[in-house]
């Protein structure tokens, strides 16, 4: 299976990118922005593939495993040097401003090593620290040849508008967030634990046992919000458009918090607890 069809749950977003790569009007940045779990990075990767391709137009190998050719071969492995990952560094978790100085503008003066483009991707862009996204907004501002840029994030809205201004948006459908099938003991214990924040009473407990087990906060944040959005599907076709409201207000309170336990290292427990104190104050939507 290649990499394009993978995505077949991104239908729209895939179609946008493809129709740019066919008429040659791809734009020098993206803004990849949709829900957590969404394959915002796998996209990016697949959109550099594409991009890169050394096999003739319409001949491409479109990132299939048993027929890369060398370029989408070293995108896949993360070894081509014209595909940049810029990485969260730090207990922050941050992209500081050294990585975008050393990594991105000490490149810009000189063509790509290998290939007919240079692709900087960044898998969450609200971590890019201030310093640092004040000096890539004055690359996206003059964008060099040859060069683009895909930001990732599933908090548009915190980024500085100028960034947002400068890039193409596209935007994503829900994806897979959760524990796979492959524990299906975690599974279960996410979703339970998603069922129980979703709900409008929460035991003193709750944020103990959602952050116990490591990695399962970020998930939990998701399965919740999930339960929600059903309930507000529910509540709409049933005509009860306050519930509905009610219910997509709680999931979107409860996202909020994803960015800063998923992406910025907080202490999941504590973020909990915060979060709970939150939706006290909110519309309760009763049992599903």
């Amino acid at each position: 299976m290649s990499v394009w069809e993978a995505l077949q749950s991104q239908e729209r977003a895939v179609a946008q990118l493809r129709r740019s790569i066919d008429r040659g009007r791809t734009p020098h940045a993206y803004l990849f922005s949709g829900p957590p779990g969404a394959p915002l990075y796998d996209t990016a990767i697949a959109l550099a593939m594409a991009l890169s391709c050394q096999r003739a137009p319409g001949d491409g190998c479109d990132g299939d495993p048993d027929a890369m050719c060398g370029a989408c071969a070293k995108i896949a492995g993360g070894i081509h040097p014209d595909v940049v990952t810029l990485a969260r560094e730090g207990a922050a978790q941050i992209v500081p401003i050294e990585s975008v100085r050393n990594q991105v503008i000490a490149r810009l003066g000189f063509p790509p090593h290998e290939g007919a483009i240079r692709v900087f991707l960044i898998e969450e862009a609200t971590a890019i620290a201030p310093p640092a996204a004040n000096a890539l907004l004055k690359t996206l501002e003059e964008p060099p040849a040859r060069t683009l840029f895909i930001l990732c994030t599933t908090a548009p809205d915190q980024l500085l508008p100028t960034i947002r201004s400068r890039c193409q948006r596209v935007r994503f459908a829900a994806g897979t967030a959760l524990p796979s099938d492959a524990d299906p003991a975690r599974a279960a214990r996410v979703a339970a634990l998603g069922a129980e924040l979703a709900g409008d009473a929460h035991e003193p407990s709750l944020p103990v046992r959602i952050a116990e087990a490591k990695g399962d906060a970020a998930p939990v944040l998701v399965a919740a919000a999930r339960a929600l959005h059903v309930r507000a599907y529910a509540a709409a076709t049933d005509g009860n458009t306050e519930m509905a409201r009610h219910a997509g207000s709680r999931a979107q309170t409860i996202l909020s918090w994803h960015t800063a336990v998923a992406i910025h290292n907080a202490n999941p427990q504590l973020a909990i607890e915060a979060l709970i104190v939150q939706l006290r104050g909110l519309p309760q939507v009763g049992a599903p």
